[in-house]
């Protein structure tokens, strides 16, 4: 017999990043930067998708964007920095100073209400507010700029020192080099924000002169992220609020743009002069932070990414689940005789480390339209989605998994492994189930806000000396205060989870809208965790189960057998393990559970 040979893909970004599978912060803040979904599954970047405007039922259309509104959030937050003594900038703590005059207007409070609820321990409120500039921006056709996260949450107010539009040029001046901007990059960061949006007369009447206070006067004659800004104010077409004002004192873009005779500004009068400096200026600003915070690489796309690999109990029948995302440009479509393979070794038994067997499952997916960001968007780049569920049982369970692609158009198959190491599954001593596990709504007089039980299986035939949950929830408190419970978990010793697993439950009281739970057993005195669960975007599945949301697992085979294709040989197995194309859902989790209830029921 003659093995077609394999081809390992090993991205060069995935090389230059050295990123190795799994990675919790990076592999959140890349889910959330380039999907949009925070960990609750909500789509926060679809609020800014298409440069839209904001509206509101008073006063219908404003003619200022969401963008506009997240770019200035982001440069509130910054513009408290003092390079001085390296405290304050882009840390979240303009959520504490939204009452100050130097940060009036709804467009903060807005843009503050969007994200108060999707930070969580790998994501920071203001990691959200900098990547919220960052979606804004490219969803307005402007650069993408580089992100970082990292950043640490302030748990009160920072100095005041935001520019005031009425202030002189020396107080602008002083106030831009606390921020660590010289004077020529002053003038550069102002014209970068000012491409967007522009002067409420609600907020600024002595500016607008609008006894309706309905009134918006934008910055240039365009929506888009541009040069407009520049080239409208050095022709004189322009009709800029802070250039062209009666009371001149309030002309403060005037004498910015000005302060150098018109040099940076005639510099930057060309798309490509303006995105460049942009993406160096803004980038630096959103990278402003404390002196004692360290932030993470550039998060970049990554070009194959596995997400939520799990082992769960369904009708009483262990599984295993994940999902594969795959990157492409929206100009190229995946192929449709593309096959999609998930190879596993057990980690116990008579097959361990895939001595003699390697098991394989295959997914047809990419069957629904996936979430992106208008970060992605902007960079022509879509995702294709392929999901796997497939039973397995504890006495074998799962070790390491890896993917094979294939086009089904004479090319070569393409393997998908972590780098040579394969995916490594962490532990399987302690598993969450939240097929059983339920929201009990408000919890009652305490101040709790919701009120959950969870549903969690620890290993048969363990010397448990501590089994736990640590619930977080990092929903914005004006204490600054973030909700930290840990709950001991009780064995249900009547009670039924599957062959394999004994029965744990226990019940979490939360204050707050986004609770994230860490599970730990500790076994003698070894730890062993399932890390980062979102409880509203995994309990409550079964609410979402209908009958027309069926997708079955069927020719289940594992008679034939090969040895594991190993990081030389990369040899394909005949195991076979067939999967039907799962439901048009989102997020894709919650399809797969369809599936497997459907099919268990059958």
């Amino acid at each position: 017999m003659v093995l077609v040979p394999f081809i390992v893909l090993s991205s060069v970004l995935t090389a230059a990043l050295a990123y190795t599978w799994p990675s919790p912060q990076y592999d959140a803040l890349e889910k959330f930067l380039y999907e949009g979904t925070d960990v609750n599954g909500n789509f926060i970047a679809f609020i800014t998708t298409h440069c839209v405007h904001r509206t509101t039922p008073a006063s219908g259309r404003h003619p200022s964007t969401v963008a506009a509104e997240w770019l200035r959030l982001a440069y509130h937050d910054a513009a408290t920095h003092n390079v001085t003594d390296g405290s304050g900038g882009l840390d979240g703590s303009i959520l504490y100073e939204l009452t100050r005059p130097e940060n009036t207007g709804a467009a903060l409070t807005n843009s503050a209400a969007d994200f108060q609820n999707s930070s969580s321990k790998y994501i920071s409120h203001a990691d959200i507010i900098a990547m919220g500039a960052v979606w804004g921006i490219a969803s307005c056709g402007g650069p993408s700029i580089p992100y970082r996260g990292g950043r640490i949450d302030a748990t009160g107010p920072g100095r005041t020192g935001v520019p005031e539009p009425q202030q002189d040029l020396a107080s602008h001046t002083e106030s831009f080099r606390l921020q660590g901007f010289t004077p020529t990059e002053m003038i550069g960061l102002v014209a970068c924000g000012h491409t967007l949006g522009g002067v409420r007369s609600f907020d600024f009447p002595s500016i607008i002169l609008d006894p309706t206070g309905l009134n918006i006067s934008t910055f240039d004659s365009t929506t888009k992220y541009d040069h407009a800004i520049i080239s409208e104010y050095l022709n004189s077409s322009t009709n800029n609020p802070l250039i062209r004002v009666a009371n001149t004192s309030f002309a403060s873009d005037l004498r910015i743009f000005g302060s150098d005779g018109n040099v940076t500004m005639k510099s930057l009068n060309s798309e490509s002069a303006y995105f460049q400096t942009c993406t160096t200026l803004l980038a630096r600003m959103l990278n402003t932070v404390p002196s004692d915070v360290t932030l993470t690489e550039e998060i970049e796309l990554l070009p194959v990414k596995v997400w939520n690999a799990q082992i769960t109990v369904v009708k009483s029948q262990l599984i295993f689940f994940t999902l594969l995302r795959l990157s492409h440009s929206t100009n190229v479509a995946p192929s449709v005789n593309r096959q999609v393979k998930l190879l596993w070794c057990d980690k116990r038994g008579q097959f361990k480390d895939c001595t003699k067997i390697t098991n394989v499952a295959s997914s047809q997916g990419g069957d629904f339209i996936p979430s992106t960001s208008p970060l992605t968007e902007s960079q022509n780049i879509t995702f294709s989605f392929y999901h796997f569920a497939f039973p397995i049982s504890a006495n074998r369970s799962v070790s390491k998994f890896w993917f094979q692609v294939d086009d089904g158009d004479g090319s070569a198959p393409v393997i998908h492994d972590n780098e040579g190491q394969g995916y490594v599954f962490q532990q399987d001593e302690i598993i969450y189930v939240p097929l059983l596990s339920h929201s009990n709504g408000p919890a009652g007089p305490n101040g709790f806000a919701q009120s959950f039980d969870f549903v969690v299986g620890i290993r048969s035939g363990n010397n448990v000396s501590r089994a736990q949950i640590l619930g977080l929830d990092y929903t914005f408190q004006e204490s600054g205060a973030i909700f930290n419970s840990t709950v001991d978990l009780q064995h249900n010793i009547t009670g039924f989870l599957v062959e394999g697993y004994d029965y744990y439950s226990g019940q979490v009281n939360t204050t707050g809208s986004v609770l994230t739970v860490d599970m730990e057993v500790v076994v003698g005195d070894v730890s062993f965790a399932v890390d980062y669960l979102p409880a509203l975007g995994m309990v409550g599945v079964e609410e979402l189960l209908s009958s027309d949301q069926r997708s079955l697992i069927n020719n289940i085979t594992t008679t034939s057998s090969s040895a594991a294709p190993s990081p030389t040989t990369r040899s394909p197995s005949s195991a076979v393990l067939s999967l039907l194309p799962p439901p048009s859902i989102y997020p894709a989790l919650l399809g797969i559970f369809v599936s497997l209830v459907c099919s268990l029921d059958h």
